[in-house]
């Protein structure tokens, strides 16, 4: 199973070594989806990953893709000017994950990390890859904010502006 708190934790503390500056674009694709009706829930932790690693507010929204065909993408701007692309789509028994960040010093970059959250995960995977499941494990008290504005986009067919009275998700 992947392990998005494993994931955010690593990520986090490569970006927090000061390696690469300041991110300022996340680009992460994966195909760990085991059904459709995960998508945009799976969705909006990446897109709650992304928030913090560009510690940013997203300005601006749009998401693109069929829910019903399994695969999401979302175009996300940021209040500081940063960007990421995110898109995430159904696994298919081969679960695949790809993610770079680039800072104003360079680049990071995970390419097909597979974050196994137990040793009878692996033995598992290895005996029947169909087990592997993405989880949604990171909490963030937007998320209802993130799957409306993501259902909003899809119904619109274009971007839906994230700046509300008080500041901004």
């Amino acid at each position: 199973m992947y392990d998005w708190p494993m994931l955010y934790q690593a990520v986090s503390a490569t970006l927090d070594s000061d390696r690469i500056g300041a991110p300022v674009f996340v680009r992460w694709t994966a195909s760990v989806a085991q059904n459709k009706n995960v998508l945009k829930a799976q969705l909006a932790e990446m897109t709650a990953c992304a928030n913090r690693w560009l510690a940013a507010n997203v300005r601006q929204l749009y998401a693109t893709g069929a829910e019903a065909q399994g695969h999401l993408s979302l175009a996300l701007e940021y209040a500081t000017g940063g960007s990421a692309l995110l898109a995430l789509a159904l696994a298919h028994n081969r679960p695949y994950m790809n993610l770079a960040i680039y800072g104003a010093r360079g680049a990071v970059y995970h390419n097909d990390f597979i974050a196994l959250s137990s040793p009878e995960a692996v033995t598992a995977q290895r005996a029947s890859p169909t087990v592997i499941a993405a989880s949604s494990n990171l909490s963030t008290p937007d998320a209802h904010v993130i799957l409306e504005a993501i259902d909003q986009s899809l119904a619109a067919n274009q971007p839906i502006s994230m700046m509300r009275t008080g500041g901004q998700l």
